[in-house]
């Protein structure tokens, strides 16, 4: 099922747009000196969030809705299309990770980055995957059944979030990558993942009871 659906998403290229704009925006970030690695790292993890709410989107509404009631009854209900959108989605969100985490060093080679500040970064931004995939999938069908409507959900829920960012997990968890003289809080950084958590399975219990009700 991930497999089809990320096969399907690579021959619709819809997900262009999100890769173009993290590409323009990690240049502007990188393209002169940023200095410190954790600040810039902040701005990453606010940046992947929306994208990897966007790329779920994308995935979650790829098909259009006799296609989707094809799929759904192909690979046997409900619940498995549903994990097979989390699992696509969660694909092509973990690039854009990797990508975010595993590029500055690459780039922004004046400054030095430490294993620790590498493991930070990397924890922050899987808390904004788990969150971005929260948000798009109920942004999707079958809540949102059009995906303009879903987009703009998408954007003005990720502008309260990142606007008010003393909102758990994503505000402040990037707010201590703002601050490079802040020693890493383990437990802060597990609590911080485990209200993490909580959002997505929520989010994918609200899917699945709709999703349900609706097929």
């Amino acid at each position: 099922m991930i497999r089809y659906l990320l096969a399907d998403l690579l021959r619709s290229q819809r997900f262009v747009p999100p890769f173009v704009l993290f590409a323009a925006c990690i240049g502007v970030l990188y393209g002169g000196d940023p200095g410190n690695a954790r600040p810039v790292y902040g701005v990453s993890t606010l940046l992947v969030f929306p994208l990897c709410a966007w790329l779920t989107v994308i995935v979650a509404n790829n098909e259009d809705p006799v296609q989707r009631r094809i799929t759904v009854a192909a690979v046997g209900g409900w619940p498995r299309m549903l994990g097979g959108l989390l699992g696509a989605g969660a694909v092509s969100g973990g690039v854009l990770v990797l990508l975010a985490v595993a590029l500055p060093p690459l780039i922004n080679f004046h400054h030095p980055y430490q294993l620790d500040d590498l493991v930070l970064a990397l924890v922050a931004h899987l808390i904004s995957l788990c969150v971005g995939l929260a948000l798009g999938l109920v942004c999707s069908r079958p809540l949102i059944p059009t995906t303009g409507w879903s987009l703009l959900a998408v954007l003005g829920a990720c502008l309260v979030l990142i606007v008010s960012n003393d909102v758990p997990p994503v505000g402040p968890t990037a707010k201590l990558l703002f601050d490079p003289a802040r020693p890493p809080a383990t437990l802060f950084l597990l609590g911080q993942g485990a209200v993490a958590l909580a959002v997505l399975l929520l989010a994918l219990g609200a899917c699945h009871w709709l999703g349900r009700r609706r097929g």
